[in-house]
C-alpha cells in the first residue's frame, strides 16, 4: 500500500506526531494508502512557511506571478484526467463532476 507524505515548506515529511491513517475509496471500500497525520505542530509549521513564502510572492512583480499562475493552469489542465480519478478515489464524487472541479473553462 502506498504510503503518502505532507508538503510542509516546499519538502515532503512525516508528520512532527508520527501518526498516520489509512484512507479508504468510500464506493469500494479498498484501500487507497497511507497518510501522514498533522499535528498541531504541522500546521504551525505550514501556517509559518505560509507567511514567510507571502512575503517573497508579495514582492515578485506581477509579470512574473502571471506566468507562474498561467504554468500552474496548464499543469493542472495537462494532469486534468488523472487529478479528477484520484478525487473520485478518495471522496467517491462522480468522475464528471469532479473533472469540473479540477479544471473549469471561463
Amino acid at each position: 500500500m502506498n504510503e503518502y507524505k505532507l508538503f510542509l515548506n516546499g519538502k515532503w515529511v512525516e508528520s512532527a506526531a508520527g501518526e498516520t491513517f489509512e484512507d479508504t475509496n468510500p464506493a469500494t471500500l479498498e484501500p487507497i494508502g497511507v497518510f501522514q497525520k498533522a499535528s498541531l505542530e504541522d500546521v504551525k509549521s505550514a501556517v509559518d512557511s505560509s507567511e514567510e513564502a507571502f512575503y517573497s510572492w508579495s514582492r515578485t512583480p506581477a509579470p512574473q506571478r502571471g506566468k507562474i499562475l498561467f504554468r500552474a493552469a496548464r499543469l493542472l489542465e495537462e494532469r486534468k484526467e488523472e487529478l479528477a480519478r484520484l478525487m473520485t478515489v478518495e471522496n467517491g464524487k462522480i468522475l464528471q463532476e469532479a473533472r469540473g472541479d479540477v479544471f473549469k473553462r471561463p
